[in-house]
């Protein structure tokens, strides 16, 4: 009886000792809560990070909550509310400058993905004046671009035309839909969705500032020091789904027809449109020429001067290159 007690405890110990690793591994998956702006293509990294189980494999639960404007986000990321942020890198180095201890420590999207989509009746730029047009908020990049864009057609602001801060792009697709506005940014999907639906596209942003850095990866310093295992394992699991991206067409495809709710056509060409132009890093990177653009704009409002700071004064890429050197 002793000799079958003490062979079924053998037995079993190996079954007990992998029962206690499990559980160990589920009480160190760590929680990091992401602030994004809206449902929209700046955050596939993320949506893809999130379908494929890359940040489970990094022993991660990411939650992504929406805040409609990075003028939002920065705050809730500066008061604790949230661990990263993924916002424009406009707004973020605003708040650098005031004085916020934060750091940009990846890239999301390198380039602008706005066009100007109007009522069908507009025809061109120059139609607008006198017209209310819809953005995210009346400080963020988009905004930016947007007036940028007008400028370079006669148009200035306030003088020639208004703005309304009415969100992301759904909310001003579904405003330009029911005629509340004249024209708004959009971004794909939903420009293609405009454009079929016979809305004029009057333009794309990319054309008048061709390299700009628009959404990046934001953490408060304090937090990413205490937090740098944590950290490191986040931007692994973003560098895993950059690479899934361009990799992995017909499955990212269809991450985007899931996320966003449109259809298989107009998913396929946002990614064609994303990753054509390597708009999406590949491996994480900020747009360096996309930096001096940002700051060059901050220049002409006043936030920063001239001769332009260093870029380390905003971005810390020490994180992401570990996380590259942990996936060679």
């Amino acid at each position: 009886m002793k000799r079958l007690f003490l062979f079924l405890s053998i037995l079993l110990l190996p079954l007990a000792a992998a029962g206690t690793s499990n559980t160990v591994l589920a009480q160190e998956k760590e929680k990091v809560t992401v602030a994004t702006i809206t449902l929209s293509l700046n955050n596939l990294p993320l949506y893809v990070a999130q379908e494929k189980g890359f940040f489970t494999q990094e022993n991660l639960f990411a939650e992504l909550v929406l805040l409609g404007a990075s003028t939002r986000a920065i705050p809730a990321l500066v008061g604790g509310s949230v661990h990263i942020s993924a916002s424009s890198a406009m707004t973020t180095i605003r708040a650098i400058e005031k004085g916020a201890a934060l750091k940009i420590v990846g890239g999301l999207v390198n380039g602008p993905t706005y066009d100007l989509i109007s009522l069908p009746k507009y025809k061109s730029i120059k139609e607008l004046k006198g017209a209310t047009i819809g953005v995210t908020g009346l400080v963020t990049s988009d905004t930016v671009l947007l007036k940028e864009m007008l400028k370079a057609n006669g148009l200035e602001y306030p003088r020639d035309y208004g703005m309304l801060a009415i969100g992301g792009g759904f909310e001003r697709w579904v405003a330009l839909q029911t005629g509340n506005l004249a024209a708004g940014i959009l971004n794909p999907p939903y420009t293609f969705a405009a454009e079929e639906a016979g809305f004029s596209n009057l333009g794309s942003t990319v054309k008048y500032s061709p390299d700009f850095t628009q959404t990046v990866l934001n953490v408060r310093g304090a937090w990413a020091n205490e937090k740098r295992a944590v950290l490191v394992r986040f931007m692994r699991a973003v560098l895993k789904a950059d690479r899934w991206i361009y990799n992995q067409k017909e499955d990212t495809v269809r991450v985007i027809a899931k996320k966003l709710k449109f259809s298989d056509k107009h998913s396929e060409g946002s990614w064609r449109y994303f990753t054509e132009s390597q708009i999406i890093p590949k491996e994480g990177d900020v747009n360096q020429k996309g930096m001096d653009k940002v700051m060059h704009f901050l220049v002409e409002d006043g936030t920063l001067k001239l001769p332009l700071p260093r870029h380390d004064k905003y971005v810390d890429a020490s994180y992401l290159e570990e996380a590259r050197r942990l996936l060679q």
